[in-house]
């Protein structure tokens, strides 16, 4: 605190805009390079498996005897498909955790 009186009033307006801009080029969120072609590749499986769900609960619940026959063959697509969805979210998870490990710990030295 005493570090701030001691400074004429210029200055500390010059730290506080400095500081100002730090803060919203930290609160910025930027995809790298590899977190940006997971999302590329992996989206529109993801996408795909979204459309596939609800299709699956649209058709059953509008035509339910014309799906029933068919169900267990529509589940078990849906289940296998669901293994790729969720190690690609996951790995998009672990790639954004990552960056955001490093921002936190350049910031604390």
């Amino acid at each position: 605190m005493a570090d701030i009186t001691e400074k004429p009033l210029s200055e500390q307006l010059l730290d506080a805009k400095a500081e100002i801009i730090e803060l919203r080029a930290s609160t910025k969120t930027t995809l790298t390079g590899s977190q940006f072609l997971t999302i590329v590749l992996v989206g529109p499986i993801f996408l795909a498996f979204v459309t596939l769900g609800v299709l699956i609960v649209w058709k059953t619940t509008s035509r339910p005897a014309e799906i029933a026959p068919h169900l267990d063959i529509i589940l078990l697509a849906l289940s296998i498909f669901a293994n790729p969805v969720s190690a690609a979210v996951g790995v998009i998870v672990g790639l954004m955790s990552d960056e955001i490990k490093a921002n936190i710990g350049s910031k604390q030295e």
